[in-house]
């Protein structure tokens, strides 16, 4: 059997803390402020540091508005005033603005980012690499549900700024795009 991951519950507090407010309204993809978020750690993955050192370079090229958080080292309680990490208010917030949430694997190809992306209304992006490979510690081929999924898939971190440059052009595909990956979650 299978058991989804799930988003995490500090995050799904605040997500339905969020969306009781009776101004409440899920944006389409076309009126978010973000293109994409980046908010991960790096040391729980080399393919996080990767995409750091590639988000770092490109982001002076780019004019599409990002969102990023990049922690050097990974802890437990991402609201403490000690850690580097985004609280989740303001990841969530963020989220909830972004039209694609990048989810580089950490230490599972499965990550809360991609249940609380897709809750969000925020399209995952994934690698192939990430989609294939068996991780050491991992839950066994975790990300096969994901497969069937109309999520982006990039060949490799390097697509990521042309791809979404790309799909940026057309909001009214990016609107398709986002209830797309709803109906496919729901």
């Amino acid at each position: 059997g299978y058991l989804p991951l799930g988003p995490r519950k500090d995050s799904w507090n605040i997500f339905e803390k969020i969306k009781s407010d009776p101004n409440f309204t899920m944006k389409p993809s076309s009126q978010r402020q973000f293109a994409f978020n980046a908010v991960f750690s790096k040391d729980t993955n080399e393919g996080r540091a990767i995409l750091a050192n590639i988000i770092e370079e490109e982001r002076t090229e780019t004019s599409l508005p990002i969102f990023t958080s990049i922690a050097d080292k990974w802890t437990r309680d991402v609201n403490s005033p000690r850690t580097a990490q985004l609280p989740t208010y303001k990841y969530m917030n963020v989220v909830l603005d972004s039209v694609f949430t990048l989810a580089p694997a950490g230490h599972n190809p499965e990550c809360y980012r991609l249940f609380e992306s897709v809750e969000a209304g925020s399209i995952p992006v994934l690698v192939k690499e990430d989609m294939t490979t068996s991780y050491v510690n991992s839950c066994k081929d975790s990300l096969h549900h994901w497969r069937d999924a109309p999520i982006l898939v990039l060949d490799s971190w390097n697509d990521v700024f042309p791809a979404i440059e790309r799909l940026m052009e057309d909001k009214e595909k990016l609107d398709e795009m986002q209830v797309n990956v709803i109906v496919w979650y729901e």
